[in-house]
C-alpha cells in the first residue's frame, strides 16, 4: 500500500525519537573501536562475520519480517520488488555477491573474464537484472510518494532519507581512495575510514527498520482499539 494511503500513525514523534536514538547509537558505535577497544578487538569487531556486519544483516532481515507480517498476500504480490531489495541488500551484506563466483557479480570482470564459465556469467546477469527491475518499480511506484513524505516531513519518508544518506556516506569513503587518486592525491585507507564505513552501512537497515514500523503502525492501531478510540469495524480505520 502507498504511503499516502497511510493515515494513522503517520510522523507520529516517538518515530523521530527512535531516528534521533538511532543516530546516537551510530555514534557510539563509531566512537567506541576508534577511543576504547584495542586494534585486535577492533579488528574482529570490523571482520567479516563480525557483530558489526550481523547485526547490519538482522536488520535487513527485521525489515523483511516486518513487510511480510504487515502486508497482505496482495500488497507482497504487487509490491514484491520492497522484500526482493531487502533480501538481496541482507545478502550483500553477508558478501554473498562475491562468495559463490569467481568475480564478484557487480563487477564487469565476471562478465568479460574468458576464464569464467558461462553459467556463472548468467547467473550474475540474471540477479543484476533482476534487482535492476526491481529498482525501477521502486522509484516508478514510489518515488512521488516519498517526495511528497519528505515536504510534509513524514516519519516513513524522512527514516528513507536517512538511510540513502548512510548509504551515500558510506560508498563515499569507501571510495574516497581510489577517487583521490584518480586525482592524483594518495591517501592510505584507514582504522578511522573503515569505522565510520563500516557503522554507517550498519546505519541503512536500522533507519529502514524505523520507516518500516512508520509506516506499518500496528501497534499505534491496537492501541487506539483498546481505548475504544478506533472503531475496530469501520474501514480504513485500521492501516
Amino acid at each position: 500500500m502507498a504511503w499516502d494511503e497511510r493515515k494513522i500513525g503517520y510522523g507520529n514523534g516517538h518515530y523521530f525519537i527512535q531516528m534521533g536514538l538511532a543516530l546516537l547509537v551510530l555514534v557510539f558505535l563509531i566512537a567506541l573501536p576508534l577511543a576504547f577497544l584495542p586494534e585486535d578487538i577492533r579488528k574482529f569487531y570490523l571482520s567479516e562475520g563480525g557483530p558489526i556486519e550481523v547485526f547490519s544483516a538482522a536488520g535487513y532481515l527485521i525489515v523483511v519480517a516486518t513487510l511480510v507480517r504487515e502486508m497482505s498476500y496482495r500488497e507482497l504480490l504487487k509490491r514484491w520488488y520492497l522484500v526482493a531489495i531487502a533480501i538481496a541488500m541482507c545478502l550483500r551484506e553477508l558478501d554473498f555477491h562475491a562468495h559463490f563466483t569467481t568475480h564478484n557479480i557487480t563487477k564487469t570482470t565476471l562478465y568479460i573474464s574468458p576464464d569464467v564459465p558461462l553459467l556463472e556469467k548468467l547467473i550474475g546477469a540474471t540477479v543484476v537484472i533482476a534487482l535492476a527491475i526491481a529498482f525501477y518499480f521502486l522509484l516508478k511506484d514510489g518515488l512521488r510518494s516519498f517526495v511528497q513524505g519528505l515536504r510534509h516531513g513524514e516519519a516513513t519518508a524522512v527514516a528513507i532519507a536517512a538511510a540513502i544518506g548512510c548509504a551515500v556516506l558510506s560508498k563515499v569513503i569507501d571510495g574516497a581512495p581510489s577517487n583521490l587518486t584518480f586525482l592524483g592525491i594518495h591517501v592510505a585507507r584507514n582504522d578511522t575510514s573503515a569505522v565510520f564505513e563500516e557503522i554507517l552501512e550498519l546505519g541503512i537497515p536500522i533507519y529502514l527498520a524505523i520507516a518500516a514500523f512508520a509506516a506499518f503502525p500496528t501497534q499505534d492501531a491496537l492501541t487506539k482499539r483498546a481505548a475504544g478510540q478506533v472503531a475496530p469495524n469501520k474501514p480504513g480505520s485500521v492501516i
